[in-house]
């Protein structure tokens, strides 16, 4: 969040002109006038920087090593059988020669007690886990979001259960430093 005390704040006149000539703002201000607007400037961008110094680690080894931790959460979450669609992606980081890893698994014909205590569980292992903050919001498909920071970047994990006897894994790894070739060949950003 910007530093209040270095914002160059609008007000007055010229902060409802500048609304109003706002197509998606002034459209909400007609429609609710009994609604007090405040428009806060856009944040500045994430500057990540990698630490001078930070080894690259080989891609195919840090997917490995990324699969086998989905792997072991999905085993301390009670999900036992192989799921039945496995999938991951590396996209591109937010600093140069990073990328991120998402992995994905998906757990079919589960009984409905599994498929619950796989939510409990996750919300109980992460929240003792060091770092996580997690969210179990009560509405809507039941799920547990978790997310901490990590030595570049953050990690997140999100476990849903979308249907009767479903739960979906996914995983998002903090950043990896694999070198700006291998990130340019893995996100296709070379192949132009």
């Amino acid at each position: 969040m910007p530093d209040p005390t270095s914002l160059d704040l609008v007000s007055g006149a010229p902060a409802a002109r500048q609304v109003l000539q706002d197509p998606f703002w002034a459209t909400v201000l007609r429609r609710h006038d009994d609604v007090d607007l405040v428009v806060l400037p856009p944040e500045a961008p994430d500057r990540t920087e990698v630490p001078a110094g930070e080894p690259t680690v080989d891609r195919d080894a840090a997917r490995q090593e990324l699969r086998a931790r989905m792997a072991g959460l999905w085993t301390a979450l009670g999900l036992e059988a192989e799921p039945a669609h496995l999938d991951d992606v590396w996209f591109a980081g937010a600093a140069a020669g990073t990328l991120r890893w998402q992995g994905t698994a998906t757990f079919d014909d589960l009984d409905p007690v599994v498929a619950s205590g796989a939510l409990q569980r996750a919300q109980e292992l992460l929240a003792e886990a060091d770092g996580w903050h997690v969210l179990a919001p009560p509405d809507g498909v039941p799920r547990v979001l978790a997310g901490r920071s990590a030595a570049i970047g953050r990690e997140d994990v999100q476990v849903l259960a979308p249907a009767a006897g479903r739960v979906v894994l996914r995983i998002r790894s903090a950043l990896v430093v694999v070198g700006e070739a291998a990130a340019a060949e893995a996100t296709g950003a070379g192949a132009r």
